[in-house]
């Protein structure tokens, strides 16, 4: 298999600027691939030859020199969140037998292990927002490139574009935006700065970035800081992924699109698909907003049944969305040994329900995961987020056999009584078998996701409490 990527071209850009950072310092493609190098020959002498790195990868140069020095140099890597807590570290430490953690700074400590990790296994990601994860997802040389050539050729990076890290390097979304722009030869800036701070605005308007990304949890910090009212001249267009929006932020995407007059790029992806798996192309987004679009390029999108596997032909016939295509993961790798393995995926069965529409476009309809079985009533929880939307929105369900939990962050007295009502008399659900929980924020894991399991919790804790 080939062992070039994008990673390999730094040179072929020469001196235009890669990197930017806060300082107003810059790095060349040509310095960058330098930095890579002299990394990789610092890698070669304290690591073993196909043994598994780990790099907290914060958005600071010395870890994106970390990250591309392993990609040219063939070391496997797994990335981690900088701030992933020590016990959990150590324990994919052992259960990866990592051989050496890099740091944010570049440091590197070794850690004893020097288990053989399979040869075309360049990267590995959390499968959740925690990359603490006990799973992940290993992906090669091959599945970054295919990804990045396939994110360029559908959204409008040029060469002259710098982007900025809004997003988690070590969280999949994010990382593609670095690696397309790499592709590209455009420019990044690594900013730390958070989302929410004066500091990252200054930089869009100092910087002159030209596309901002994000997930539902992102938009909603658009709202609240009224993006469509800070002139940005510079930004040509928006992307968003990492989870469905829900109806008022739909309407809100819809609103800040029109009155910028800029495109915003809905898109579907997994990490087990490296990112990207489909988009709406933007001058869809109006009128088909509840869909995720079409593959990207060089992939398939198709329905099989969830029982049978048989592929699903007709329209409006929901079946579970699976994909083809260059950018589809190696595997999935739980212990050492699974690092060993030989597994080649050539389709990814997303887990996710969906529909066709006779225009070719894909809409998600809900979870194969996200059921319920309450006293014999099956409820698909996707579907009943969309119903109780009417009544407070946002709103979140989650649950077990025995408990149907649902999270809203209305104040309103009236949103609890329409939510109980609808459960109880429309559900026909018995009061002690769902809870109501009244947040001041819903939670969401590190890539924007709801957290389900930290719902769970805070309605055994208020069960307790009672």
């Amino acid at each position: 298999m080939s062992r070039v990527s994008f990673a390999h071209r730094l040179e072929q850009f020469g001196d235009a600027i890669a990197l930017r950072l806060p300082d107003n310092s810059t790095i060349s493609y040509q310095q960058l691939a330098k930095l890579a190098d002299e990394y990789s020959t610092t890698l070669h002498n304290i690591v073993p030859d196909q043994a598994l790195l780990a790099l907290r990868f914060s958005s600071t140069l010395s870890a994106v020199v970390a990250y591309l020095a392993a990609l040219r140099s063939g070391k496997a890597l797994l990335l981690l969140a900088p701030d992933l807590g020590d016990s959990q570290t150590l324990a994919l430490i052992e259960r990866l037998q990592i051989a050496a953690v890099i740091q944010a700074s570049g440091d590197i400590q070794r850690t004893g292990f020097s288990h053989q990790v399979r040869s075309d296994c360049a990267l590995l990601l959390s499968t959740s927002g925690s990359s603490g994860s006990p799973k992940s997802v290993m992906l090669s040389l091959a599945n970054l490139e295919a990804n990045a050539r396939a994110i360029c050729a559908y959204l409008p990076i040029e060469a002259t574009d710098t982007a900025i890290t809004a997003l988690p390097l070590h969280y999949s979304y994010g990382l593609s935006v670095l690696n397309s722009h790499l592709f590209k030869g455009a420019s990044i800036l690594l900013t730390e700065a958070l989302l929410m701070s004066k500091d990252f605005w200054q930089q869009t308007r100092d910087f002159h970035i030209s596309s901002l990304p994000g997930v539902p949890f992102s938009y909603q910090l658009y709202r609240q800081l009224r993006l469509e009212r800070m002139p940005r001249p510079a930004l040509r267009y928006l992307t968003q992924a990492g989870g469905k929006l829900n109806s008022s932020l739909t309407d809100y995407v819809q609103q800040l699109s029109s009155t910028l007059q800029k495109p915003v790029y809905l898109m579907y992806g997994q990490t087990e698909a490296t990112a990207r798996i489909a988009y709406l192309p933007p001058e869809l987004l109006q009128q088909h907003a509840d869909c995720i679009g079409v593959a990207i390029p060089e992939g398939e999108l198709l329905l099989r049944d969830p029982v049978s596997k048989a592929l699903i032909t007709e329209d409006f016939k929901e079946g579970e969305l699976c994909y083809r295509g260059p950018n589809v993961m190696l595997g999935y790798a739980s212990s050492a040994a699974d690092l060993s393995s030989n597994t080649a995926l050539t389709e990814l069965s997303t887990g996710d329900l969906a529909e066709r529409l006779p225009n070719g476009l894909y809409r998600i309809v809900g979870r194969l995961s996200r059921f319920l079985k309450l006293q014999g009533k099956r409820l698909q929880l996707d579907h009943l987020e969309q119903q109780l939307a009417i009544f407070t929105d946002p709103v979140c369900c989650a649950g077990t056999d025995d408990l149907l939990v649902v999270a809203y962050t209305s104040p309103s007295s009236d949103s609890a009584e329409q939510l109980q009502h609808y459960l109880r008399d429309q559900l026909q659900l018995h009061p002690a078998l769902f809870k109501l929980l009244q947040l001041d924020t819903l939670p969401v894991l590190a890539n924007g996701k709801a957290d389900y399991q930290t719902l769970l919790k805070l309605a055994m804790e208020a069960n307790n409490a009672n």
